[in-house]
C-alpha cells in the first residue's frame, strides 16, 4: 500500500471515530441532562379533594419533621379506617417549620426542627400520592413568636407593655387588621406548599389571665366581641376567596351547646352561627373532659363521651341549619386521659356518637401523637 493510501485509510478511520462517538455519547448526554432537568423541575401541586368522610388524627410540627415520627403516623393512616392528617404549621412557640417565600413572613423565625421548603413539598406530596388528606392548622392570635417579631401587632396592656395571659404567652391583637394579613400570608403559604386544606385555632379573645389590663388597638364600645371576629371571618374569607381548598375553623366544644342568649359568645367572640357562614367545616373541641361538672346532670362528663358528644352534635346541627349555612361538622374527639381512663371503647363511644348525628367526619387529639389503634377499625 502506498504511503498515500495509508493516510487516506487512517483519515477515514479517524473519521468513523468521530462519528461513532457522536452518534454513541451524544443520546446518552442528552437523556442524563433531561434526567437532571426532570429532578430539579417544580413539584405539581395537586391538592386532593376533601374525603366524604374526613378521619384524621393531629400531628405536631415535631413529629412532622421526625422522618421515624411522621412513618409511626402514616404506618397508623395507612393500616387503619384513618385517611388525613392535621399537621401543625408552626412549632409550639409559634415559629414556622419551613422557611416561607412570602417577603413579609420571611422575617418569621424558622424552628429549629424545620425542613428546607423542598423537603417538606415533597413529604407532603408524597402523602397525597398515598392518598392521605393533609389539613395545615394555623393558630392565629395566640403567637408568642409573631408577636415578638411584628411587635407593633402585638396584643398590648394598660401600662403600653406587651399583654401576657396565665401561662405567660404573649398574643397578637385580634383587634388589628394588620394581624389579620399574617393570617391570610400564612394560608397562602400553607396552600402553596400542598396542603389540601387550611384548619385555623384561636381565633377568639384571650379566656385567662387578667384580661382587664388588655389594650386593644381597635375595640370600639358599640362593637361586641363576637362583631369583630365575624368581620375577621369575612375579611379572611374574602381575602382568600381564590385559594382553592377548603377552609376549616377550631371552636370550643361548649359553643355547640344551645343557649337562650343568641348575643352569647363565651365571652371569647366564638358563635357557631358566625363561623357557619364562612367556613367551609367547623371542629367543635368536644372534649368530654372539658365540660363542667353538673353539666347534664353528670359529676364527672368526661366518664360520658357518648352522651356528651351526642348532645353537642345534636345541638350543633341544629345552630348550622338556623344559620342557613353549608358548613357541615367534623369535631375534635378525645383520644388522651384526663377525667377518666379513655381506652378503645371510651374513644368508640364519641365516633359513634358523631357519626349517628351525620358529622362529615372526626378528629382525634393527643398532644404528645400517641394514638389508641384498638379503636380504630382496620383496612
Amino acid at each position: 500500500m502506498s504511503k498515500k493510501h495509508q493516510i487516506i485509510l487512517i483519515i477515514g478511520i479517524f473519521i468513523i471515530a468521530i462519528l461513532i462517538a457522536i452518534f454513541y455519547f451524544l443520546p446518552r448526554s442528552a437523556a442524563k441532562s433531561q434526567q437532571v432537568a426532570g429532578e430539579n423541575e417544580a413539584i405539581v401541586i395537586k391538592p386532593l379533594p376533601t374525603p366524604k368522610k374526613v378521619k384524621g388524627i393531629y400531628m405536631t410540627g415535631y413529629a412532622f419533621s421526625s422522618a421515624d415520627f411522621r412513618q409511626r403516623l402514616i404506618g397508623l393512616v395507612e393500616s387503619t379506617e384513618l385517611n388525613a392528617l392535621v399537621i401543625d404549621f408552626k412549632d409550639p412557640s409559634g415559629k414556622l417549620m419551613f422557611p416561607p417565600q412570602d417577603d413579609i413572613l420571611k422575617s418569621w423565625p424558622i424552628s429549629k426542627a424545620s425542613l428546607t421548603y423542598d423537603n417538606y413539598q415533597k413529604i407532603i406530596t408524597d402523602l397525597q400520592d398515598r392518598n392521605i388528606y393533609t389539613i395545615a392548622r394555623i393558630t392565629a392570635f395566640q403567637d408568642p413568636t409573631a408577636a415578638a417579631a411584628f411587635k407593633s401587632l402585638a396584643l398590648k396592656n394598660t401600662s403600653g407593655g406587651v399583654w401576657l395571659d396565665r401561662r405567660g404567652i404573649s398574643w397578637l391583637d385580634m383587634t388589628n387588621e394588620g394581624s389579620w394579613d399574617l393570617v391570610v400570608r400564612q394560608s397562602r403559604e400553607a396552600k402553596n406548599i400542598g396542603f389540601d386544606e387550611i384548619q385555623f385555632d384561636y381565633i377568639r379573645f384571650p379566656s385567662d389571665g387578667n384580661i382587664k389590663t388588655i389594650s386593644y388597638s381597635n375595640f370600639l364600645p358599640e362593637k361586641k366581641r363576637f362583631e369583630i371576629l365575624n368581620d375577621f371571618f369575612f375579611y379572611l374569607k374574602n381575602q382568600l376567596k381564590d385559594i382553592g381548598i377548603p377552609l376549616s375553623i377550631d371552636l370550643f366544644g361548649l359553643t355547640y351547646w344551645q343557649r337562650n342568649d343568641p348575643d352569647y359568645d363565651l365571652g371569647i367572640g366564638q358563635r357557631v352561627a358566625d363561623a357557619a357562614k364562612y367556613f367551609d367545616y367547623i371542629s367543635p373541641m368536644v372534649y368530654p373532659s372539658h365540660y363542667y361538672s353538673g353539666i347534664m346532670g353528670f359529676d364527672n362528663p368526661a366518664a360520658h363521651p357518648y352522651e356528651i358528644v351526642n348532645k353537642a352534635m345534636q345541638d350543633g346541627n341544629i345552630m348550622i341549619a338556623a344559620a342557613s349555612s353549608t358548613a357541615q361538622s367534623r369535631p375534635w374527639l378525645q383520644d388522651f386521659n384526663m377525667g377518666a381512663t379513655y381506652d378503645a371503647n371510651m374513644i368508640k363511644a364519641q365516633i359513634r356518637a358523631a357519626d349517628e348525628n351525620f358529622v362529615s367526619g372526626w378528629l382525634l387529639w393527643n398532644a404528645g401523637n400517641k394514638y389508641t389503634s384498638g379503636a380504630l377499625s382496620k383496612e
